[in-house]
């Protein structure tokens, strides 16, 4: 399980590796798995920890506000089961943009850590920012794992239809 960082922007691939090779230096050893995500994959994971009326709800919204591609995503998607992975739709996550990245911590004996708590983490934060990077691991809900491009969201930029056309000319019906 390991992503490749050419498929992020340019910006954000050049500090990524400056983190990580940071992050190397400091001993802790940091292993891509997610970057460039699809729609229907980002669909996934969102509706894994949500009820079906929250998902009837969200299709309906979005739809009328003109994602109708994203809207057929997420129905595409089907059940999903699962803990919590995202907050973010379809769209609007940055990993549909090349400029988020997921990446987990190897600890002693070669294996993922997943513990937020571990050391590991906050370092990675603070390289990222570093960079100028936005850390998850900072945020209010923790992502400890996630590094994106921009302070800012997706919708604080574009509308839906604008998300709408960009996925469906990136991604197509083929994402999946």
């Amino acid at each position: 399980m390991h992503a490749d960082l050419s498929t992020l922007v340019p910006d954000l691939r050049d500090k990524m590796r400056l983190v990580i090779d940071a992050c190397e230096k400091r001993g802790f050893v940091l292993r891509p798995f997610f970057c460039v995500r699809s729609p229907l994959e980002q669909a996934k994971l969102w509706r894994q920890s949500r009820p079906l009326d929250e998902i009837e709800r969200t299709i309906k919204k979005i739809r009328e506000e003109g994602a109708a591609y994203l809207a057929r995503t997420l129905e595409r998607a089907g059940p999903s089961f699962g803990r919590w992975a995202t907050n973010s739709l379809p769209g609007p996550s940055w990993h549909q943009w090349g400029e988020a990245v997921d990446c987990f911590a190897l600890g002693e004996q070669g294996r993922a850590v997943w513990s937020t708590r571990y050391v590991g983490y906050e370092i990675y934060a603070d390289e990222a920012r570093k960079q100028n990077l936005n850390a998850g691991y900072f945020w209010q809900r923790q992502d400890a794992v996630h590094v994106q491009l921009r302070t800012q969201g997706v919708r604080s930029l574009y509308t839906w239809p604008q998300i709408d056309r960009t996925m469906w000319e990136r991604f197509g019906d083929g994402d999946d």
